[in-house]
């Protein structure tokens, strides 16, 4: 992250902005609503202190993960911190990479629900409409829906745009649904890649993934500003090396 250009800056901001609204959590953040306990969030496991990922769903007994992101708004059915305001940094952010990457496409589409409002807002930028995609309840599981005989005649290539990528199971499911759809899509954008793999496992499928920061490179910048104690940022460097 260079700081001396006005993107490096805005991207500064917006990493800051993300702590400050606990948008980014440590096992060590506190309750909002009451400092002297943990955050609702935090889990503890015997002697481990940490969050629940989505693949403790698969694997229950995988580290807990010293570090947590919540990228989703108020009126997600999981709610979160990101105000339209924050969206609007963060879409902006997104903007100056795809342009940088000189991305093409008729339309962005969001992975649901977490990341319909960053494309939304992105296609608000890029002068170009945000088509939408809808979950149903399948057992118990929750599926995206098919797309086909839903998609404007003038749109033939896409951006998916997502809050983060870890694994990237959601957004492979997605990129099948808009390819059965005639749709092309070769490029996903995140806030925040994770570095558990999501962007090989998108290039398997011919996606290349753009993101705004990298998990390791966004928890660097808080330890080089004190934002994170040496103690925890080594506990987070230690977890990211052992997901390799």
């Amino acid at each position: 992250m260079n700081p001396n250009t006005k993107y490096g800056n805005t991207r500064r901001t917006l990493a800051f902005t993300l702590m400050d609204v606990r948008a980014v959590l440590t096992y060590e953040s506190t309750d909002p609503d009451n400092p002297q306990l943990p955050h609702p969030l935090i889990v503890e496991r015997g002697t481990e202190r940490g969050f629940k990922l989505k693949l403790h769903e698969k694997n229950p007994e995988a580290p807990l993960s010293p570090f947590y992101f919540n990228l989703r708004t108020p009126d997600n059915p999981k709610p979160g911190p990101l105000t339209p305001e924050i969206i609007k940094i963060a879409a902006s952010c997104m903007q100056r990479v795809q342009l940088d990457a000189k991305l093409a496409f008729n339309a962005t589409v969001g992975v649901p629900r977490a990341g319909d409002p960053f494309a939304q807002a992105l296609a608000g930028f890029a002068g170009v409409p945000c088509l939408p995609m809808d979950k149903y309840e399948h057992g118990d599981k929750r599926c995206i829906a098919s797309l086909k005989g839903r998609i404007p005649v003038e749109v033939q290539k896409v951006l998916m745009v997502d809050d983060l990528v870890t694994e990237g199971h959601s957004k492979l499911e997605a990129i099948h649904i808009l390819r059965d759809a005639g749709l092309e899509v070769s490029d996903v954008m995140v806030l925040i890649d994770h570095g558990r793999g999501g962007r090989e496992e998108l290039e398997k499928l011919g996606c290349k993934l753009h993101s705004v920061f990298t998990a390791a490179k966004l928890l660097d910048l808080y330890s080089h500003f004190g934002r994170v104690k040496p103690r925890i940022h080594a506990d987070i460097q230690k977890y990211l090396a052992s997901q390799v």
